[in-house]
């Protein structure tokens, strides 16, 4: 596997709602997908962390007030609570106060209970024991199982310039079929973080730093979908005010997906959904549909799995793969064209060559289309209605 693609099956990534990132996405390979390769237990559908002590937040300007940590609100749409079991969360016991926040020497960023069983999540910094050993790596443990894996992310690779006011905390994930454990280095501006949930439920989650970085942990069921996320501004024990807001793309049953990041005033873009690509490879029918919203733009396969990336109405083509799927032989690559661009025609390396014709959803323009396995895009040529080239350009290499 090359190290685009390693890239895009270990990053979950977010980026300023401002900012239209694409070279960079398109050089690093930064796209954002849900992986699964922590075992949690999947026999285990409830989740209640339990509230550690904190300090008490001071508050340099008007704010509305927080709610405390694990709060449950009733669901006007879903009775009572949709049947979701009870969320609460904080810091693990044994932190300390630090001039950047609360601070722990085990390591442990998040603990509480699943359906009434123990669990916490812990992060061992960069070190030749890590299964990368660049990156950090998190454990999830649960009491009585014991540690059901690890996944490793490579928030480093980004850290520099990147983590701040527009973009408070970045996020990685793992799940199974059935629990989705969500990890978040947050900036040193972050106070504290709001995650609502569709059923009406809140948490309330302090950053604890381990290893010189900052962290924020939970763990629900996969069935219990994230509506927003909100990022408390100002300082480690201040909070000004300000927030920032992620709405990730988080279909039932899937791992949360956080792409963009409003600020106060910004508008976020409309949602809207359509066929993006598809056809026959071998015997096995595959169909791309793709998803615009404040998250960016998301594709799924076959129902199953889905990749983002920060797309917005761009000024020329961005193609990003090629990916893996689970139909035999089957790559895709997913990218986004300008008004005007009626098919872009994509060469592989080894010389062959793919059309695709993009889609409209929402403001977006997008395609999907497969590729022979092992092939990877080289150079791309766009053509208007009338069939004249409108662009061409060489396809970074990973």
């Amino acid at each position: 596997m090359n190290d685009l693609r390693e890239d895009l099956d270990r990053a979950l990534r977010t980026v300023t709602f401002s900012e239209a990132p694409i070279e960079r996405a398109k050089q690093a390979g930064r796209r954002i997908r849900t992986r699964r390769r922590v075992t949690l237990l999947a026999g285990v559908l409830a989740v209640a962390a339990v509230a550690a002590g904190y300090p008490a937040l001071s508050r340099n300007s008007a704010a509305p007030p927080a709610p405390a940590t694990g709060t449950k609100t009733p669901a006007p749409h879903r009775a009572p609570y949709g049947g979701d079991p009870l969320l609460t969360d904080g810091p693990p016991g044994g932190t300390t106060q630090a001039p950047g926040g609360l601070a722990t020497s085990s390591g442990v960023i998040a603990s509480g209970a699943m359906g009434g069983v123990p669990w916490q999540v812990t992060v061992h910094g960069p070190g030749a024991t890590n299964p990368v050993p660049a990156d950090p790596c998190f454990t999830v443990s649960i009491t009585s199982v014991g540690d059901l894996g690890a996944r490793c992310s490579d928030f480093p690779t980004l850290k520099a310039g990147v983590l701040n006011s527009g973009t408070p905390v970045m996020f990685t994930g793992e799940g199974d079929a059935v629990t989705e454990a969500t990890i978040g280095e947050a900036a040193s501006v972050v106070t504290y973080v709001i995650v609502d949930f569709t059923d009406g439920q809140q948490l309330k989650l302090i950053p604890v730093t381990a290893d010189g970085h900052r962290y924020i942990a939970w763990i629900a069921p996969l069935t219990m979908t994230v509506a927003s996320v909100v990022a408390h501004l100002g300082g480690p024990y201040s909070d000004s005010g300000q927030t920032a807001t992620a709405v990730p793309f988080d279909p039932s049953g899937q791992m949360p997906v956080f792409g963009q990041w409003q600020r106060q005033g910004q508008r976020a873009p409309a949602k809207a959904s359509g066929v993006i690509g598809g056809g026959v490879v071998g015997n096995h029918v595959w169909s791309a549909i793709g998803y615009v919203g404040p998250w960016g733009s998301c594709m799924v396969v076959n129902g199953e799995g889905f990749d983002c990336v920060p797309f917005g109405p761009l000024s020329t083509v961005t193609i990003l793969g090629p990916v893996s799927y689970s139909v035999p032989g089957l790559q895709l690559i997913f990218g986004s064209a300008p008004a005007g661009v009626a098919k872009v025609r994509v060469t592989l390396s080894g010389g062959k060559a793919v059309t695709a014709r993009p889609v409209a959803v929402g403001n977006n323009r997008l395609f999907a289309v497969a590729v022979p396995a092992n092939a990877a895009p080289t150079r791309w040529t766009s053509y208007n209605a009338a069939g004249h080239q409108t662009g061409t350009a060489s396809v970074p290499s990973a």
